[in-house]
């Protein structure tokens, strides 16, 4: 699902300050900076957020006892100008199918402040619980993908360093469940058609509202 209005601004710069965007993730890919967000004062749409998957519960009616929901957030050019980059992050497993609470109740605590670990699986009943997978295509017109899972990732790193509640409330009532994810990051993305093809980002940040939709 698409959601949003953004803009993209690129920079010579790596280092971005978080106050200047609603979200964005940027760093140096190849060595080559970049960065895809929002500025405050966008007025054109260049990207939009991608939320994939981040409510949809048929998984714990599929696996009650052992399932788990995988919560993605990734952004995504204009689809007037689509022959761009687009970038997702999966926290796989997040929410375990047999928890006691719903996942609506546990989703702004299933974010913690942390360094995450690199996931070897993202399968929704035997992936790598509370770890984090990245997808990306240099050109979301074409079928070529590029993925963090199954490949090398020592000397790797994602940390959320800021992990904010930012729900809509109503009076009482909760109309929109939110949390905002700061953080930075560092990983080598492996084409998957063809593993010898890597591409490395470093120096990378991110603001990602990551919305339970």
């Amino acid at each position: 699902m698409f959601s949003a209005c953004s803009s993209d601004d690129s920079s010579s710069e790596s280092d971005v300050n978080n106050d200047d965007y609603l979200y964005f993730i940027s760093g140096k890919i190849n060595g080559e900076p970049f960065v895809y967000g929002q500025k405050e004062t966008a007025t054109t749409l260049d990207y939009s957020l991608l939320f994939s998957g981040n409510s949809i519960t048929t998984t714990c009616a599929y696996y009650p006892d052992n399932g788990g929901l995988n919560y993605a957030i990734g952004v995504y050019p204009n689809l007037d100008d689509e022959a761009r980059p687009n970038m997702v992050f999966d926290f796989i497993r997040m929410y375990l199918c047999g928890s006691e609470d719903s996942a609506a109740q546990m989703f702004n605590d299933a974010f913690p402040v942390s360094s995450y670990d690199y996931a070897i699986s993202d399968n929704v009943v035997n992936g790598s619980t509370g770890d984090v997978s990245v997808s990306y295509s240099p050109d979301s017109t074409v079928e070529e993908w590029y993925s963090t899972l199954g490949g090398d990732q020592s000397g790797s790193n994602f940390e959320i360093t800021s992990s904010t509640n930012t729900n809509v409330t109503f009076g009482a009532q909760t109309i929109e469940i939110s949390q905002l994810l700061e953080g930075n990051f560092s990983l080598k993305l492996y084409n998957t058609e063809n593993p010898t093809d890597v591409i490395e980002i470093t120096e990378g940040q991110f603001k990602l509202p990551m919305t339970f939709d």
